[in-house]
Protein backbone atom coordinates (compact mmCIF):
# COMPACT_ATOMS: atom_id res chain seq x y z
CA UNK A 1 0.00 0.00 0.00
CA UNK A 2 2.91 2.33 0.75
CA UNK A 3 4.72 1.44 -2.27
CA UNK A 4 1.80 2.67 -4.50
CA UNK A 5 1.56 6.05 -2.92
CA UNK A 6 4.76 6.25 -3.22
CA UNK A 7 4.60 5.19 -7.21
CA UNK A 8 1.92 7.34 -7.34
CA UNK A 9 3.68 10.26 -6.06
CA UNK A 10 6.21 9.55 -8.07
CA UNK A 11 4.49 9.58 -10.69
CA UNK A 12 2.53 12.56 -10.17
CA UNK A 13 6.47 14.27 -9.82
CA UNK A 14 7.52 12.99 -13.25
CA UNK A 15 4.45 14.71 -14.79
CA UNK A 16 4.83 17.84 -13.36
CA UNK A 17 8.60 18.07 -14.31
CA UNK A 18 8.04 17.33 -17.72
CA UNK A 19 4.73 19.05 -17.69
CA UNK A 20 7.11 22.43 -16.73
CA UNK A 21 10.03 21.29 -18.84
CA UNK A 22 8.21 21.77 -22.15
CA UNK A 23 6.47 24.48 -20.93
CA UNK A 24 9.88 26.55 -20.41
CA UNK A 25 10.50 25.55 -23.70
CA UNK A 26 7.95 27.41 -25.16
CA UNK A 27 9.02 30.41 -22.98
CA UNK A 28 12.50 30.43 -24.03
CA UNK A 29 11.60 29.75 -27.63
CA UNK A 30 8.94 32.70 -27.55
CA UNK A 31 11.23 35.15 -25.46
CA UNK A 32 14.19 34.20 -28.13
CA UNK A 33 11.88 35.10 -30.85
CA UNK A 34 10.17 38.04 -29.52
CA UNK A 35 13.32 39.39 -28.20
CA UNK A 36 14.37 39.16 -31.97
CA UNK A 37 11.19 40.49 -33.38
CA UNK A 38 11.65 43.99 -31.65
CA UNK A 39 15.25 44.01 -32.47
CA UNK A 40 17.72 42.16 -30.53
CA UNK A 41 19.40 39.64 -28.55
CA UNK A 42 18.48 41.28 -24.86
CA UNK A 43 15.80 39.29 -23.80
CA UNK A 44 17.23 36.09 -24.87
CA UNK A 45 20.16 36.71 -22.79
CA UNK A 46 17.75 37.36 -19.85
CA UNK A 47 14.86 34.79 -19.99
CA UNK A 48 16.95 31.80 -21.23
CA UNK A 49 19.79 31.79 -17.99
CA UNK A 50 16.50 32.44 -15.82
CA UNK A 51 15.30 29.16 -17.41
CA UNK A 52 18.43 27.31 -16.93
CA UNK A 53 18.82 28.22 -13.14
CA UNK A 54 14.94 27.02 -12.34
CA UNK A 55 15.55 24.06 -14.56
CA UNK A 56 18.41 22.99 -12.32
CA UNK A 57 16.39 23.81 -9.02
CA UNK A 58 13.59 21.72 -10.44
CA UNK A 59 14.58 18.97 -12.63
CA UNK A 60 18.10 18.09 -12.42
CA UNK A 61 20.11 19.53 -9.24
CA UNK A 62 22.58 16.36 -9.88
CA UNK A 63 23.78 17.22 -13.33
CA UNK A 64 25.04 21.16 -13.41
CA UNK A 65 28.03 20.05 -15.39
CA UNK A 66 26.31 17.86 -17.91
CA UNK A 67 23.26 20.37 -18.36
CA UNK A 68 26.01 22.87 -19.10
CA UNK A 69 27.87 20.38 -21.49
CA UNK A 70 24.88 19.63 -23.36
CA UNK A 71 23.94 23.33 -23.95
CA UNK A 72 27.58 24.12 -25.27
CA UNK A 73 27.39 21.43 -27.92
CA UNK A 74 23.70 22.01 -28.59
CA UNK A 75 24.88 25.38 -29.33
CA UNK A 76 27.26 24.80 -31.64
CA UNK A 77 25.20 22.09 -33.08
CA UNK A 78 22.52 25.18 -34.09
CA UNK A 79 25.30 27.34 -34.70
CA UNK A 80 26.40 24.86 -37.72
CA UNK A 81 22.89 24.32 -38.48
CA UNK A 82 21.18 27.76 -38.92
CA UNK A 83 24.46 29.26 -40.58
CA UNK A 84 23.84 26.40 -43.03
CA UNK A 85 20.33 27.13 -43.44
CA UNK A 86 21.67 31.13 -43.33
CA UNK A 87 24.23 30.57 -46.37
CA UNK A 88 21.82 27.98 -48.46
CA UNK A 89 19.93 31.68 -48.58
CA UNK A 90 16.72 29.71 -47.15
CA UNK A 91 15.94 32.23 -44.29
CA UNK A 92 17.58 35.61 -43.31
CA UNK A 93 17.55 36.00 -39.69
CA UNK A 94 17.12 39.71 -37.60
CA UNK A 95 20.74 41.09 -37.03
CA UNK A 96 22.07 40.54 -33.75
CA UNK A 97 25.81 40.99 -32.48
CA UNK A 98 26.44 37.92 -34.28
CA UNK A 99 28.73 38.77 -37.39
CA UNK A 100 27.03 37.49 -40.91
CA UNK A 101 26.00 34.78 -42.08
CA UNK A 102 26.63 32.82 -38.61
CA UNK A 103 23.50 32.16 -36.76
CA UNK A 104 22.67 35.08 -34.44
CA UNK A 105 23.21 34.92 -30.38
CA UNK A 106 18.82 35.07 -30.36
CA UNK A 107 18.99 32.12 -32.49
CA UNK A 108 21.83 29.98 -30.16
CA UNK A 109 19.82 31.20 -26.85
CA UNK A 110 17.01 28.65 -28.55
CA UNK A 111 19.32 25.93 -29.22
CA UNK A 112 20.69 26.15 -25.52
CA UNK A 113 17.09 26.50 -24.02
CA UNK A 114 15.77 23.43 -26.16
CA UNK A 115 18.91 21.52 -25.09
CA UNK A 116 17.33 21.55 -21.23
CA UNK A 117 14.04 18.78 -23.09
CA UNK A 118 16.99 16.37 -24.46
CA UNK A 119 17.08 14.89 -21.11
CA UNK A 120 13.31 15.82 -20.08
CA UNK A 121 10.24 15.99 -21.84
CA UNK A 122 12.43 14.20 -25.18
CA UNK A 123 14.19 11.94 -23.17
CA UNK A 124 12.45 9.17 -24.94
CA UNK A 125 14.24 10.13 -28.17
CA UNK A 126 17.66 9.69 -26.75
CA UNK A 127 17.31 5.30 -27.67
CA UNK A 128 15.60 6.38 -31.07
CA UNK A 129 17.44 8.27 -33.32
CA UNK A 130 15.14 7.61 -36.47
CA UNK A 131 11.90 9.15 -34.72
CA UNK A 132 13.96 11.59 -33.50
CA UNK A 133 15.22 12.01 -37.15
CA UNK A 134 11.24 12.08 -38.15
CA UNK A 135 10.34 14.38 -35.13
CA UNK A 136 12.93 17.29 -36.20
CA UNK A 137 11.76 17.20 -39.88
CA UNK A 138 8.34 17.61 -39.00
CA UNK A 139 8.44 19.89 -36.24
CA UNK A 140 11.52 22.47 -37.24
CA UNK A 141 9.60 23.61 -40.37
CA UNK A 142 6.88 25.05 -38.51
CA UNK A 143 8.16 26.57 -35.75
CA UNK A 144 10.79 28.67 -38.53
CA UNK A 145 7.71 29.42 -39.79
CA UNK A 146 6.10 30.49 -37.09
CA UNK A 147 9.47 32.84 -35.97
CA UNK A 148 9.45 34.31 -39.33
CA UNK A 149 5.56 35.11 -38.52
CA UNK A 150 6.53 37.14 -35.81
CA UNK A 151 9.18 39.13 -37.04
CA UNK A 152 12.43 37.09 -35.72
CA UNK A 153 13.50 36.50 -39.53
CA UNK A 154 12.39 36.20 -43.28
CA UNK A 155 12.52 33.63 -45.39
CA UNK A 156 13.21 33.90 -48.98
CA UNK A 157 11.07 32.70 -52.05
CA UNK A 158 10.21 29.85 -52.26
CA UNK A 159 8.78 29.45 -48.84
CA UNK A 160 7.77 25.74 -49.71
CA UNK A 161 11.15 24.97 -50.89
CA UNK A 162 12.97 26.54 -48.25
CA UNK A 163 10.61 25.20 -45.06
CA UNK A 164 11.93 21.85 -47.10
CA UNK A 165 15.52 22.24 -46.57
CA UNK A 166 14.43 23.43 -42.75
CA UNK A 167 13.21 19.78 -42.31
CA UNK A 168 16.34 17.98 -43.96
CA UNK A 169 18.74 19.82 -41.90
CA UNK A 170 16.86 18.70 -39.04
CA UNK A 171 16.34 15.38 -40.17
CA UNK A 172 20.09 15.68 -39.53
CA UNK A 173 20.25 17.68 -36.84
CA UNK A 174 17.50 16.55 -34.13
CA UNK A 175 19.45 12.35 -34.13
CA UNK A 176 22.74 14.26 -33.65
CA UNK A 177 21.28 16.34 -30.37
CA UNK A 178 19.46 12.98 -29.27
CA UNK A 179 22.09 11.09 -29.07
CA UNK A 180 24.64 13.44 -27.70
CA UNK A 181 22.91 13.85 -24.75
CA UNK A 182 22.12 10.05 -24.58
CA UNK A 183 25.89 9.92 -24.33
CA UNK A 184 26.85 12.76 -21.84
CA UNK A 185 23.91 11.97 -19.18
CA UNK A 186 23.96 7.77 -19.79
CA UNK A 187 27.66 7.60 -19.97
CA UNK A 188 29.53 5.67 -16.59
CA UNK A 189 30.28 8.19 -14.10
CA UNK A 190 33.79 8.16 -13.62
CA UNK A 191 34.62 8.16 -9.27
CA UNK A 192 38.31 7.57 -9.36
CA UNK A 193 39.04 11.12 -9.29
Amino acid sequence: MESDKTARAQLIIGLAKGFWNATSANIGWFACVLGAAWGGDWLALIVVPILFVIHIMVIERDQIRTIFIVAWVSMGIGLLTDTALILLGTVQPNPSLMPAPLAPIWDLMIWANFSLTLNSSLRFLQKRPFVSAVLGAISAPGTYYAAGSLGALRFCEPVFLNLLWVGIVWFLAMPCLSLMAKYFYLRPKNHSA
